[in-house]
């Protein structure tokens, strides 16, 4: 599997978005699903992400295998802290070590002041949270409305495993 990992062109975003709430759609609606239809979900999310989007630190990364796009790493950095938004990896390439050849790449071109790791997973990803902990984050909190588990870690933790 030849793999690529490349920075979304934020001015296309309007024709990446879509093929990237598939993949998002495809694996979340058996973990989470929201009971709406596919338009109306993939028109909330696109709400969200859109605007996000516009703000400078808020990156996206694409994943590819064999020049296919498999998935995508959402991500900004404030203050020290890595935030660990979304990432997506299509069901079929699940397991591939995609995954962590992507981390290997990202610990080499995120910025070397990173402090602290912090992520949210739905509560009912149990695979997410245990990615997270593998990673080596805790999980100290809740979001707001209550649906997802908050984790925190050194990112020390993550470099070295991934360095």
């Amino acid at each position: 599997m030849n793999t690529r990992f490349e920075y979304a062109d934020k001015q296309k975003m309007q024709e990446i978005l879509p093929v990237l709430f598939d993949i998002l759609h495809s694996n979340m609606s058996i973990i989470a699903p929201t009971g709406n239809t596919y338009e109306n979900d993939m028109e909330q999310w696109l709400s969200n992400v859109l605007p996000a989007m516009q703000k400078e630190v808020r990156q996206i990364v694409l994943m590819y295998a064999d020049d296919k796009l498999v998935g995508y790493f959402q991500y900004y950095v404030n203050s020290g802290a890595l935030m660990m938004e979304e990432i997506q990896i299509a069901s079929e390439y699940q397991g591939s070590g995609l995954f962590g050849l992507f981390y290997r790449w990202l610990v080499k071109v995120l910025p070397k002041d990173i402090k602290y790791v912090e992520a949210y997973s739905n509560k009912k990803n149990h695979k997410s949270q245990a990615i997270l902990e593998h990673l080596g984050l805790s999980k100290v909190g809740e979001n707001k409305n209550g649906n997802s588990f908050y984790y925190k870690g050194d990112y020390v933790i993550l470099l070295n495993r991934y360095n």
